[in-house]
């Protein structure tokens, strides 16, 4: 596996954070914490500066999101921060168990947002309600670290139906893919299909009987041999692929040998025939 470098960048940056290598210099301000309805309206609001915290505990439900956003400086100089690292943490008081959602830089000011839409809270918090702390867990590789507790919050238990989709993905062997194959189609009796056969046979075979009984003379196809044989050749082609597409060749490969068949047959039909009247047979 090849690393870029901003995976180089990544990996430098939580190194020396967890090993305490930087002095903390950042400084988040401007700290705003809504939970709005599904009109918009706002239930809760918050604006703190570090290091105060929110003492009352909203309680957060998939049609009321939060929004955590604040400004990243640094204490030396009060000018917008590059974050290598910017979520906010949601720690479960009981279980311990943590979700971290990023923050994501709105613009060049050194302003962030965290926004819990729908979609995250169905995924995260819909099957593990409870109390959660609450921190904004910041980090440069240049400039230090920050953990910033902000309070508590109360995700609220969703329904049976939302619980049951979001089902946390599974490792492990998957269930045995079964094919169903459509079933041979019942094909009529060997009779049945050998009287067929014999019923299409029978009228070359009468038509045969008529012509020796007429007394087809059959002498004048040695005057001009080449053109009517090569004729009678051909039609004798159509009438093998009209028997090829009744046992099995589909439409559409029978019509592109017709196809090909056509113009010969017309060329070498025409050449007979103008030879016949040119030697008056």
């Amino acid at each position: 596996m090849k690393f870029s470098t901003g995976h180089w960048k990544a990996a430098v940056a939580v190194a020396m954070l967890s090993l305490g290598l930087v002095s903390g210099a950042i400084v988040a301000k401007d700290i705003n914490i809504k939970v709005l309805d599904r009109t918009g309206d706002k239930l809760f609001g918050k604006q703190l500066e570090y290091p105060a915290t929110f003492d009352k505990v909203p309680k957060i439900q998939s049609t009321t999101p939060l929004s955590i956003s604040f400004k990243a400086e640094t204490t030396d100089a009060d000018k917008p921060l590059r974050l290598d690292q910017a979520v906010v943490s949601f720690q479960h008081t009981t279980t311990g168990n943590e979700v971290t959602l990023p923050a994501k830089a709105v613009g060049k000011s050194g302003v962030f947002k965290m926004e819990m839409t729908r979609k995250l809270f169905r995924k995260h918090f819909d099957s593990a309600p409870g109390q959660y702390n609450v921190a904004l867990v910041l980090g440069s590789y240049t400039e230090g670290r920050l953990l910033y507790k902000l309070g508590d919050v109360y995700m609220a238990e969703g329904s049976s139906k939302s619980q049951a989709s979001v089902a946390s993905p599974g490792y492990g062997p998957k269930e045995e893919i079964r094919h169903r194959f459509a079933e041979s189609q019942r094909m009529p009796n060997v009779v049945v299909s050998l009287v067929f056969s014999c019923a299409v046979v029978v009228p070359l075979v009468a038509l045969l009987v008529v012509w020796a009984r007429l007394g087809v003379n059959v002498d004048n196809l040695q005057k001009e041999a080449a053109g009517s044989l090569a004729f009678l050749g051909l039609v004798a082609a159509y009438m093998s692929l009209a028997v090829a597409y009744w046992v099995g060749v589909k439409l559409f490969p029978t019509l592109a040998y017709a196809l090909v068949l056509a113009l010969p047959t017309f060329v070498t039909g025409r050449y007979a025939l103008s030879k016949r009247i040119q030697k008056g047979i």
